[in-house]
């Protein structure tokens, strides 16, 4: 049987004429993916939500910390908020917002400390079948978590 001619990706210098192979990698990406639905994060992202951008920043960082599907972040408080540059106690309120939304969900625990992930609705890694089940026996998070305040800076006697 013949040998498949071998493509090769390359880029070519129009003056000279001299070119360039371009190595290929095998994936594009360098690790785990997820899959986050699209109109549920621009839902969440706006100011009709009612997140504040430290909530709402938060819950990106459980979005991209997941690794695997059904699993916990298994990261204590302090460490989640010295990478996010908080204090514990100002992640444990934005938990307290985002799983009582239904954005974060319990994934087990250790001793006193509980771990979290997101919700499948928003995040999820694996094929579609698989998101399908796994969304069966979860109720579908808010998109809106609290009335929306105004947070402009007023001129002296605004009301």
């Amino acid at each position: 049987m013949a040998e498949q001619a071998r493509k090769i990706l390359a880029l070519v210098d129009q003056d000279t004429g001299e070119f360039e192979e371009v190595y290929r990698a095998n994936y594009a990406f360098d690790g785990a993916h997820i899959n986050v639905g699209i109109r549920k994060g621009r839902e969440l992202a706006s100011a009709a939500s009612g997140l504040t951008d430290r909530e709402f920043r938060v819950l990106v960082w459980y979005w991209f910390a997941t690794e695997t599907s059904e699993e916990a972040i298994m990261r204590t408080g302090a460490d989640i908020a010295a990478e996010l540059g908080m204090s514990p106690d100002a992640l444990s309120r934005v938990v307290k917002v985002l799983k009582q939304a239904r954005l974060l969900v319990e994934a087990g625990g250790l001793g006193r400390t509980t771990f979290y992930r997101c919700t499948p609705y928003l995040a999820f890694i694996g094929t579609g079948f698989a998101h399908r089940e796994a969304v069966k026996d979860w109720n579908p998070p808010e998109t809106r978590v609290r009335e929306p305040r105004d947070r402009r800076r007023r001129k002296k006697g605004e009301a």
